[in-house]
């Protein structure tokens, strides 16, 4: 008779444990949709405000390359990622076109004096070094070039001018601006 009881208080308490573990499964997953679902609306916005101000910048004058933000300055600070600038570029000649881009450290920059570290270290921490892009007469890019950086812990606290040239297929100059990444304390 006591064996009997023990395998039913056995099996209750199993039973409880299953309905537990199943409602914290179920809680967990709830949650983690939830933070996705969060943020991917707030990517979504970050992309509407930058394709915004990107339009905005293009319809006010005739430039060929436009920068986000517009104020050409970004601060970041050291062990982040994900974070940076976005470019676009616009054809203003009567034809079709490819275009390449590149995105690096100004040349000019002295950055070992300035930053104590070399130009390929700063470039290694874009994820877009270059590319290419083709567009019909008079139009821009369907959306931005998103440039994100990841700023290592021993990163120097400096000032950097990072460069988006853009240039025709066969090498020659189109347009040309300059962001400065300042790189703050963690």
């Amino acid at each position: 008779m006591k064996s009997k009881k023990g395998a039913m208080e056995l099996s209750v308490g199993t039973i409880v444990i299953l309905v537990l573990a199943m409602s914290m499964l179920i809680l967990g997953l709830v949650l983690v949709r939830t933070i996705f679902s969060s943020a991917t609306g707030a990517i979504t916005e970050v992309d509407k405000g930058v394709k915004d101000a990107i339009s905005k910048a293009f319809a006010d004058s005739d430039k060929k390359l436009v920068m986000y933000p517009t104020a050409r300055k970004i601060e970041i600070k050291q062990r982040t990622q994900g974070e940076g600038f976005a470019f676009s570029v616009r054809n203003l000649d009567n034809e079709d076109r490819d275009f390449k881009y590149s995105v690096y450290v100004d040349k000019e920059f002295n950055i070992i004096t300035k930053c104590k570290i070399k130009a390929s270290d700063a470039d290694s921490w874009t994820d877009v070094n270059s590319g290419t892009i083709t567009l019909g007469r008079g139009a821009a890019m369907d959306s931005a070039r998103l440039v994100t950086l990841t700023i290592p812990e021993g990163a120097p606290l400096c000032t950097i001018p990072f460069v988006v040239d853009i240039k025709y297929n066969d090498g020659s100059y189109y347009s040309s601006d300059q962001m400065l990444l300042t790189i703050k304390p963690k």
